[in-house]
């Protein structure tokens, strides 16, 4: 009885993994080069009221450039997003206003501004390396009654971020 439950401590200290190394092996899954989608983004306000979105995505060279279209609702449709990373300069994201029939260039300094009135940011349509961010791994959740992992990502310090 005592082997059994050293084994079972020690098996369980060995699979236990850090944040860290649940973001790398996230990082290291193949991804196709070429993606697309169709999302939907339920959008909730304080007041309980919801609006939704209904967008169309093409990734390609690994999810490195982006287009995302907007079909619904009624006010956003054809306005698009466009981002291209690279890695010797800033990315580059423009947004296709067609009421205004303009593109707007989204600065460096507006990454942290809101994505389409939603919680995301526009910089958190960009990739960063693994190594600049600091990684907690909080506890499991049951998603669709699936164990999933729950990680707590900051970037660091020296990192370019608005958080």
């Amino acid at each position: 009885m005592k082997k059994f439950i050293f084994f079972s401590i020690f098996g369980s200290m060995v699979l236990a993994q850090t944040g860290l190394e649940i973001a790398k092996m996230v990082d290291e899954k193949p991804t196709p080069k070429d993606m697309f989608s169709k999302t939907k983004m339920i959008l909730t306000n304080s007041k309980g009221q919801s609006r939704t979105n209904v967008m169309v995505s093409k990734s390609m060279d690994g999810n490195k450039k982006q287009i995302i279209w907007f079909l619904e609702p009624k006010d956003d449709k054809g306005v698009s997003f466009l981002k291209i990373e690279h890695s010797d300069q800033d990315d580059e994201m423009r947004m296709w206003l067609p009421a205004f029939k303009k593109i707007r260039r989204i600065s460096s300094k507006r990454k942290g501004d809101a994505f389409m009135s939603s919680d995301l940011s526009y910089e958190d349509l960009s990739s960063r390396d693994l190594t600049k961010n600091e990684y907690s791994r909080l506890d499991d959740e049951m998603i669709d009654g699936k164990d999933c992992y729950v990680l707590k990502v900051i970037p660091k310090k020296e990192a370019k971020s608005s958080y």
